[in-house]
């Protein structure tokens, strides 16, 4: 019986020792999921602006007379929204589909559940949304777990006239209680290359997106944009 005791307080201390080892294979591999939805958002922004003279999917958050990335506060709060409420935004088409959403409802990207990290915790799981992407038109919004900024860094809505390097799409930034990684972000770039962003030392999550809450962020958004801009490093 001692012999048993023992065995077994072994056998749990490995456990013990080996669940960290466990919990980041497993989130090595959501990021790797991750980074591949953004791939096929990527893709599908590309055939998007191929038939849309090489613009990018518009969007109600950015400003109709200049569609840059100076847009108004709830831009960079809910840009992530991919289906709205027309009783808000009157100014929506039809469709109701705006920015990523386009992608979806014009079928350049065929599975809803690409919008949606399989590393978040927060609000707005696709296990929630799911019925609302099968009927779209009862549903008041669906929100998904990427943010997408709209525009270049220089305000430019051509695709191939932003630079290479510049973030398009990104993890979500919408506040700190939202992030899908606690290490860092996956970022699809203009040149549709997928890059790691790593948030050494918390740089985004502490420094600029823990002094908001779900409120005005815009500030911080942008600022987050400008240091995804410029990854170091090697295209995945």
């Amino acid at each position: 019986m001692i012999d048993l005791l023992v065995s077994l307080a072994i056998v749990s201390i490995l456990i013990a020792m080996m669940l960290p080892a466990i919990s980041m294979v497993r989130e090595s591999t959501r990021k790797v999921i991750c980074g591949s939805n953004l791939r096929q958002i990527g893709m599908g922004i590309s055939l998007y602006s191929q038939d849309s003279r090489d613009a990018l999917p518009d969007s109600v958050f950015l400003p109709p007379s200049t569609r840059s990335n100076t847009a108004s506060n709830a831009s960079y709060d809910r840009m992530d929204t991919v289906l709205l409420s027309r009783d808000e935004f009157p100014e929506l088409k039809d469709d109701r589909w705006d920015g990523l959403g386009y992608l979806y409802g014009r079928e350049y990207v065929s599975a809803s559940s690409v919008f949606y990290c399989p590393s978040h915790s927060g609000s707005f799981t696709y296990e929630d949304a799911s019925e609302d992407w099968i009927n779209p038109n009862r549903a008041e919004e669906i929100i998904a777990n990427y943010l997408y900024r709209g525009t270049g860094p220089n305000g430019q809505r051509v695709l191939y006239s932003i630079d290479s390097s510049a973030a398009l799409v990104t993890d979500t930034l919408r506040s700190f209680y939202e992030l899908n990684h606690e290490t860092g972000f996956n970022v699809l770039q203009a040149g549709l290359a997928v890059e790691w962003y790593e948030d050494i030392g918390s740089e985004i999550a502490n420094d600029l997106l823990a002094r908001t809450d779900n409120g005005d962020n815009s500030g911080t958004v942008q600022d987050a944009w400008g240091r995804l801009d410029d990854i170091p490093g090697e295209s995945d």
